[in-house]
């Protein structure tokens, strides 16, 4: 073997011990580290041993979130109704456990509507007059039951009164209501107490949420009701003015009961909202997991009251038409005997 052949063996050999140095990782304290297990993960995301990484079910994800984005809408809406009703529970013109003044006989606009229709009757005095002659002279020739001019007289003067006084009995009609209703004691919408517009539970948010709806009805139903007895107060002159004639006396019938019946069906209701309260308070605890039950039977009481006028509409009419007729003959035979006694008087 040669010197060339040597020294090339040589150089091969210490080429390779520097590709082995460079290749193996050396530490301070010449301590090779071992290499970290590296755990196999399995298709279902569980790892076989070791520490894994795993990733969150996808669809799960997506309903978790898809019922957050439900939950904090819903409780919005609640909540939003839930501060509209409250307001309006909360304020001087309360209109479901009572009849505000402000609102009805004591409002400006009212006044000044029923000032105009007022002025209306007061002119239309003549023409009830001259269909009043017409009806005295139809009842001596035809034999027709129209009342005779001694009965007419009276009558006219009565109605005439009731007509520029309407106001007053209007009045004095919604304070006898309101009397009633304050009588009852201290009424509110049942289970408003148990309403948590907060909750994270979805059926707990449905539940508040057609408790809300139903007390929004209720609270639509009693401003209609508000409004109706506004325009029945601006057009009670008209209305007790037809009570002179036979011809409209229906007119006049129709004003009473419905008038009454707007009115004094607000104390039934108030009576069912004080009375569904105390027995829902009474039958249902107060513990957490009873909120439920309590808020489903509120919507059983606010939807009983949302009935009351219906079943009352054609049951109210019929008891007060006696009242009516008694107050209207005592007071035609009081002004009758008042006159026949003038009369009398004046011929001595």
């Amino acid at each position: 073997m040669t010197i060339a052949t040597g020294l090339r063996a040589t150089l091969a050999l210490a080429l390779c011990l520097t590709l082995v140095l460079v290749a193996t990782p050396v530490h301070a304290d010449a301590t090779p580290v071992p290499a970290t297990p590296v755990a196999a993960t399995q298709p279902n995301g569980n790892s076989s041993g070791g520490v894994g990484i795993s990733l969150p079910d996808p669809r799960q994800w997506a309903a978790d979130v898809f019922n957050q984005v439900l939950i904090n809408l819903l409780n919005g809406l609640a909540g939003a109704l839930h501060a509209l009703v409250g307001s309006v529970l909360g304020s001087s013109l309360n209109f479901i456990t009572q009849t505000p003044p402000a609102g009805s006989y004591a409002s400006p606009t009212v006044e000044a509507l029923w000032n105009v229709v007022r002025g209306i009757a007061d002119a239309a005095l003549v023409l009830v007059a001259l269909v009043s002659g017409f009806n005295l002279i139809a009842r001596a020739q035809t034999s027709a039951t129209y009342p005779d001019a001694l009965e007419f007289f009276p009558r006219l003067a009565l109605g005439a009164l009731l007509a520029n006084t309407s106001l007053w009995w209007g009045q004095l009609v919604i304070d006898a209501n309101n009397a009633l209703c304050q009588a009852v004691g201290q009424a509110t919408l049942p289970a408003w107490d148990r309403v948590d517009v907060g909750t994270q539970l979805l059926v707990d948010v449905i539940g508040i949420l057609i408790y809300l709806v139903t007390s929004l009805l209720l609270l639509l139903q009693m401003l209609m009701r508000l409004a109706l007895v506004d325009v029945l107060l601006v057009v009670s002159p008209l209305a007790l003015l037809c009570w002179i004639l036979p011809q409209t006396q229906g007119w006049a019938r129709l004003w009473t009961s419905t008038f009454f019946g707007s009115v004094f069906t607000q104390f039934v209701q108030v009576v069912t909202l004080r009375l569904g309260g105390s027995l829902l308070t009474e039958v249902t605890p107060m513990a957490p997991d009873a909120a439920l039950l309590a808020v489903f039977l509120g919507v059983a009481v606010l939807a009983l009251t949302l009935k009351i006028p219906g079943l009352l509409r054609t049951h109210v009419g019929d008891g007060l038409g006696f009242v009516r007729y008694y107050v209207y003959r005592q007071g035609a035979r009081t002004l009758e005997s008042s006159g026949g006694a003038s009369t009398s008087n004046g011929g001595l």
